[in-house]
């Protein structure tokens, strides 16, 4: 109970905030976009930069812990696109959008403030590695099905290419390879500095919840029931239970790490997952319907998974 009162009901208390000014028009649709905005390209990135700048870092990088979280995010895509073809009989392209539905994690508007609020700031080195690499694995993997069976003037090299720049213009991305930069070097940042990367950062979560919720709230959510619980089902349950049996019985990782890990794949299908299906016209009204069950049915699954790692 303390768990649910103190770390899940504010996270998910401010997100329906957002949900709740956007259905009632309170915070139009440009007003949104310029949330977002301020969120992706200035918030989370400061406190992301911040926060790795002044990390205390390992000796190396734990790479095997990396490979058992993102072999379990790859297993459960790719049950997601399984699912699509056989259960039911998806083209490529759709197949491609179920299985970022299933393995893509909200890692950022969600994960953030709820490992490091429910975990604390020890979670913070295991949570943006993870973070780090996201991205970097998942959406080159998404692009690259999705322009299989469509072929255009740029080429496979070009493709690659476009894939490559998309990654590294990320502003997450950006925020995270200068923190780990700046610590690397021993750099700090100056005074007056520091005080604004401060605000900036202590602005992030809330502002990302409730923009989170504001968006949500944008998104059709009509038809395509059972492919959405399937798929909700997928990254609620299997996710998380996968990982937690990569990276703790078969790797051997316990503590602060492996509840990061299973913490981090039980957040619910990112909101990336219906822009990428609005952008290639592949299944949309699957992917938002997962996005948002996914996200409500987390309230439960993440308040219970909290509850048992405490």
């Amino acid at each position: 109970m303390p768990v649910l009162l103190n770390v899940v009901a504010p996270v998910f208390g401010i997100l329906g905030l957002g949900f709740g000014a956007a259905r009632l028009r309170i915070l139009d649709p440009a007003g949104i976009r310029g949330l977002v905005v301020f969120v992706f390209y200035f918030a989370i990135p400061v406190l992301l930069f911040r926060s790795l700048a002044e990390m205390t870092l390992p000796d190396a990088i734990p790479w095997p812990f990396l490979g058992a979280f993102y072999v379990g995010a790859l297993t459960v895509y790719a049950a997601g696109m399984a699912l699509a073809r056989w259960g039911f009989g998806r083209p490529l392209a759709d197949q491609a959008i179920w299985g970022m539905g299933a393995g893509f994690s909200n890692t950022v508007l969600l994960g953030i403030p709820i490992v490091l609020t429910g975990l604390g700031p020890e979670a913070a080195l295991p949570l943006f590695l993870i973070i780090g690499f996201h991205s970097a694995v998942l959406m080159p993997v998404t692009v690259a099905i999705l322009h299989l069976d469509r072929p255009d003037g740029d080429g496979r090299g070009g493709k690659a290419a476009t894939v490559v720049r998309e990654v590294m213009r990320n502003p997450i991305v950006m925020g995270l390879a200068l923190g780990m930069l700046a610590n690397l070097a021993g750099v700090t940042l100056p005074g007056v500095l520091d005080g604004m990367a401060e605000l900036l950062g202590g602005a992030a979560v809330p502002a990302a919840l409730f923009a989170m919720g504001a968006s949500l709230a944008a998104y059709p959510a009509g038809g395509d029931t059972l492919p959405a619980l399937a798929l909700a089902g997928l990254k609620l349950v299997v996710h998380p239970f996968l990982v937690w049996v990569l990276v703790g019985p078969v790797l051997g990782v316990d503590g602060i790490w492996l509840s990061t890990a299973v913490v981090v794949a039980a957040m619910p299908t990112g909101v990336n997952v219906y822009l990428f299906a609005a952008r290639y016209d592949a299944a949309p009204s699957v992917a938002a319907r997962t996005v948002l069950l996914a996200s409500a049915a987390s309230v439960v699954t993440v308040s219970v998974l909290l509850v048992a790692l405490a």
